[in-house]
């Protein structure tokens, strides 16, 4: 398992060290507020995705033959293409609304966000194919490629094109990296060797299948997405589009080693216990072992990160991104819960126990709909600094709850 570990993390890591190198430039060329402009675009574009994928990409793992989990993965993939189509049309006729009012200046939006949700969803879907298959090197060279691509287009778009409207570089960046995961996942899953007509015959046949198990993984998907995206929109609500920025500087920083080593610890998670289950269905040894390893390291290195942060920020960043020091301490308080939550997320599917998540997903959302329309119409009573407390202290709840279901071998996850 250490092995499979090294060989996403490795990547991921090398693509991350890449990306924080570019921090200290890309901060110089991109304020707070265009950072707050592109947190809104990614916010939206998270919910659009899990909306056109159904989230039905997570049971790939859970089919018997390669046959047939490939053919869930394409029929995902068409899945996610018609669904941006549609999403396009509805955006061009919203593009307009007070919704879409912080977005106003990005030229050709909707095409933006169609093609984003194509790659993107292209990514992920492939992404779990690929896990299914064993062939985890793919992970760390996407990484590595994805960050290149973000560097790349984010700076050159910023210093070629001076006079654009800036938050663009940040979404064509995420676009290109995105566009360079798909196509190393497509390479590695053998994509165009495997397909052929019969995989278009019947399109939906296996989610069809599925059904009863899609609303659950969909429904809580969407609960999920704007539970990350909410807080976005109410420290914005609060504190405008600058602390919105500081909000997303932060979580770029701190959620790195989460985004690094846990997906690692996810993929190979998801692959062995997958194996585990088949063999005895009430095998919990392998799960508790990792949640216990991982609770340990995220709070080694978190916590180095904790102490560091009033030092870190400024050196790092430049002075002008003082004020999201507490923002960084914050999400590393979060960060600690969600790389150990991460690590595990898959258990309750393979179990196929999940439905309490959808409810504890829903409940947070609520919580946090609650604190949106609040913090709207209260005259700004709310400070930044409480709003973020009462965010990360919601989080922290869900993930303490659904990490005690996934400790209990009760047979009701």
């Amino acid at each position: 398992m250490f092995l499979d570990i090294t060989r996403i993390a490795s990547g991921q890591l090398i693509g991350q060290i890449f990306l924080l190198i570019s921090l200290p430039i890309i901060s110089r060329y991109y304020s707070p507020e265009d950072f707050g402009v592109f947190a809104v675009f990614s916010s939206i574009i998270w919910i659009l995705v899990a909306i056109s994928s159904a989230k039905a990409e997570s049971l790939i793992i859970t089919m018997k033959s390669r046959e047939r989990a490939f053919q869930l993965t394409i029929e995902i993939c068409i899945l996610i293409f018609l669904a941006s189509l549609i999403m396009g049309i509805i955006l061009v006729l919203l593009k307009d609304t007070e919704a879409l009012q912080s977005l106003s200046k990005i030229d050709y939006l909707p095409f933006l966000f169609s093609l984003t949700i194509v790659f993107v969803g292209f990514s992920q879907t492939l992404r779990s194919y690929v896990t299914y298959l064993g062939k985890f090197n793919a992970h760390g060279v996407a990484s590595i490629l994805n960050a290149i691509g973000i560097i790349i287009v984010s700076i050159g778009f910023a210093k070629f094109l001076p006079n654009s409207y800036l938050p663009v570089g940040l979404i064509l960046g995420q676009l290109f990296g995105q566009f360079l995961s798909f196509l190393i996942f497509a390479y590695y899953s053998e994509l165009v060797i495997n397909l052929d007509l019969n995989n278009f015959i019947r399109p939906f046949y296996l989610i069809i299948g599925l059904l009863r198990k899609i609303p659950i993984l969909l429904i809580t998907q969407i609960a999920f997405v704007l539970s990350l995206s909410f807080p976005t929109l109410i420290i914005n609500s609060v504190g405008g589009l600058a602390s919105a920025g500081a909000l997303a500087m932060a979580s770029r920083i701190i959620s790195m080693p989460t985004s690094t080593l846990g997906p690692a610890v996810g993929q190979v998670f998801r692959h062995r216990f997958a194996s585990i289950h088949k063999k005895d269905s009430k095998n919990l040894t392998f799960p508790r072992v990792v949640i216990s390893t991982t609770s340990l390291l995220a709070i080694l290195v978190y916590g180095l990160a904790f102490l560091l942060s009033d030092i870190f920020v400024p050196f790092f960043l430049g002075k002008q991104w003082i004020s999201a020091i507490f923002f960084v301490k914050a999400i590393i308080v979060m960060e600690v819960f969600n790389f150990v939550y991460y690590a595990v997320e898959d258990l309750a599917i393979i179990r196929d126990k999940f439905s309490y998540r959808m409810w504890s997903q829903l409940l947070q959302l609520f919580a946090l709909v609650i604190m949106y329309f609040y913090v709207l119409n209260s005259d700004n009573l709310l400070s930044v600094d409480t709003a973020l407390i009462l965010i990360v202290f919601f989080r922290i709840s869900f993930v303490v709850f659904d990490i005690k279901k996934s400790w209990k071998n009760n047979g009701t996850i």
